[in-house]
């Protein structure tokens, strides 16, 4: 028993590379929040509020509206505040949705800039993670990128024994709707599945299992891959870090 435990228990040089694997599942590229530039966080807040506002203004004609006799006519003052509470509301909403559009038109006008600070931020996020992962040693990061290759191997290895190309997996999501629209689309699925399997229906049954089958594949397929992507780009910080 004592052996088991000795033979399970991880070499020193083992607990560092595991080390190294635990601080790089903490490391993310910058969000997209924060790659947005000064204007754009701007017309996004004033886009937030102006919706919030509209709502404010929409509510009290609606309430009215709703709530008013039929029999009774409203009074002059009351109508113009409601035209007026209906108005803002609009011009709210509106504003609302041109705010962003004018701030994207604004970036594309200093595209050069934004690009320039943008990759000036990667850098230098991606730059700090490398100075924290090279107090682990050249060894440990050595031995961490080796098993991450590796698991990178496996995994596209896997996903083309099953998919083939790089691309198979969308062709297939695209096959399976293709599928489901040639028996019918939406309306054939909802009928199938309420029939439910049974020997009245076992065509239709078998077709929409397969149907989703080539779907469910598609859609892990897609996700293994973005599980590889994390795993290169933890390769690269690892390599960053190596220089």
């Amino acid at each position: 028993m004592k052996n088991k435990e000795a033979e399970d228990k991880p070499s020193a040089k083992l607990v560092k590379t595991l080390a190294v694997l635990k601080e790089l599942s903490t490391c993310k590229p910058r969000r997209a929040s924060e790659r947005r530039t000064g204007a754009e966080k701007k017309a996004e807040l004033l886009s937030k509020w102006s919706l919030i506002l509209a709502a404010a203004f929409l509510a009290p004609p609606a309430l009215l509206g709703y709530f008013m006799d039929s029999t009774k006519a409203l009074s002059d003052g009351v109508q113009f505040a409601a035209l007026v509470a209906i108005a803002l509301s609009m011009s709210l909403a509106l504003l609302s949705f041109v705010a962003p559009i004018f701030a994207s038109a604004w970036v594309l006008f200093r595209w050069e800039k934004v690009t320039y600070e943008n990759l000036r931020g990667d850098i230098i996020h991606e730059q700090s993670i490398a100075n924290r992962l090279r107090r682990h040693g050249i060894d440990a990061l050595t031995e961490a990128k080796m098993w991450l290759e590796l698991k990178i191997k496996r995994i596209e290895a896997r996903v083309t024994w099953f998919f083939g190309d790089k691309t198979a997996a969308l062709g297939l999501l695209a096959t399976a709707y293709v599928f489901s629209e040639k028996f019918g689309g939406f309306p054939w699925i909802e009928r199938t599945l309420r029939a439910g399997p049974g020997l009245s229906n076992i065509g239709d049954t078998v077709l929409l299992c397969t149907a989703a089958l080539i779907f469910g594949l598609s859609i892990g397929a897609v996700f293994i891959k973005r599980i590889a992507a994390r795993y290169g780009y933890q390769v690269e910080l690892i390599d960053l870090s190596l220089r």
